[in-house]
């Protein structure tokens, strides 16, 4: 057996305004045991219905989940270590499952935007690294937020991109004469198909302007990229002190809703702003088979060799393992600290 973790950094979870109030008691809390499917699968999505306490009523959506739950529900063979390790660092963008046949569909009359399109037709809907439809689709994405709700809400309330907003368009999309499509500053009327155009030929035209012409040499982790500031002297304001202490920028995969969560805002720019900062895959038949991996390192010393050596394997879903048993702790240790206290005298 193998239990998956996904350890999420976000701005919130450390502001002591979010602070619990109280807590439920242990035989209280929701559980699951012995559950049909053999196992449990959540990603931060509501998993029970009819429970009498508030945890939050800010669950998300459940596309990381349902992603989870159909890599696994395809596996043929019992689940291996590597099967969990390629479940955590999946990138496939469900909301492209719906959006993609759509932009297939779209008459498009220029050798350029032709040769943009068929980045998508050959697309696994995988937001990979090196993937120029993965740029595409991403960019485009920003580009039709705007295009369709920016008109129509106030500037507080434009769209974040995340899995609201999947289902939000997920629903409109069916509704292609909806007034949510039409751009109240223009004198005609838009329709769906009009605004998916429009909004394709706006990322094609930023791809090409800050990329590359060529749409091979797009590439989504030159966009979405990670820069890890130290919590202290990291945002001083003072560029060299900054420099000292924060590393980055680095190429990231995925975004928010991909079960790898490097989550990036559409309002606002492509930058990561909350990651998978630990994973971890316990395996409970042999815990000195677990593995995990933490960035961006062990040590809060800027010049230390630890400060941030896990970034490298972090981003390509490596890990390290995590020895249990004595012996092979001791076996493996390269260096020992001891706390002595002082003697009184």
């Amino acid at each position: 057996m193998y239990v998956l973790l996904n350890g999420d950094r976000c701005a919130s979870c450390v502001s002591p305004e979010y602070e619990w109030q109280g807590y439920i008691d242990f035989e209280k809390l929701p559980k699951s045991f012995n559950p049909p499917q053999g196992y449990i699968a959540t990603a931060n999505n509501l998993v029970m219905r009819e429970y009498p306490y508030l945890i939050t009523a800010d669950w998300v959506y459940g596309y990381r989940a349902k992603r989870i739950v159909e890599m696994i529900s395809q596996q043929t063979q019992p689940i291996s270590l590597k099967d969990v390790q390629q479940i955590q660092g999946d990138d496939r963008n469900l909301n492209a499952q719906t959006l993609v046949p759509l932009l297939e569909s779209i008459t498009v009359n220029t050798p350029r935007l032709q040769a943009a399109q068929k980045l998508l037709q050959d697309w696994n809907l995988q937001l990979g690294m090196t993937s120029p439809a993965a740029a595409l689709f991403e960019v485009f994405w920003k580009h039709l937020l705007a295009d369709t709700f920016h008109d129509q809400l106030p500037e507080k309330y434009f769209p974040d991109g995340g899995d609201r907003w999947y289902a939000v368009v997920a629903n409109l999309v069916k509704q292609p004469n909806s007034s949510w499509w039409d751009n109240r500053n223009t004198p005609k009327v838009e329709n769906r198909d009009q605004i998916l155009r429009q909004s394709f030929i706006e990322a094609v035209d930023e791809l090409e302007r800050i990329q590359s012409k060529d749409p091979k040499n797009w590439n989504w982790g030159k966009l979405h990229t990670i820069t890890f500031r130290n919590a202290t002297l990291g945002k001083s304001g003072v560029a060299p002190i900054e420099a000292l202490f924060n590393r980055g920028a680095f190429a990231t995969s995925g975004n928010g809703e991909t079960v790898n969560a490097n989550r990036w805002i559409a309002n606002k720019s492509f930058e990561v702003s909350d990651i998978p900062s630990l994973r971890m895959i316990v395996d409970l038949g042999n815990l000195d088979n677990s593995v995990a991996i933490h960035t961006p390192g062990q040590s809060g010393h800027a010049f230390h060799n630890h400060y941030n050596d896990m970034v490298e394997p972090w981003r390509k879903i490596e890990y390290h393992q995590m020895l249990w048993e004595s012996k092979n702790v001791t076996a493996n240790t390269t260096a020992t600290l001891r706390l002595i206290p002082k003697v009184a005298e």
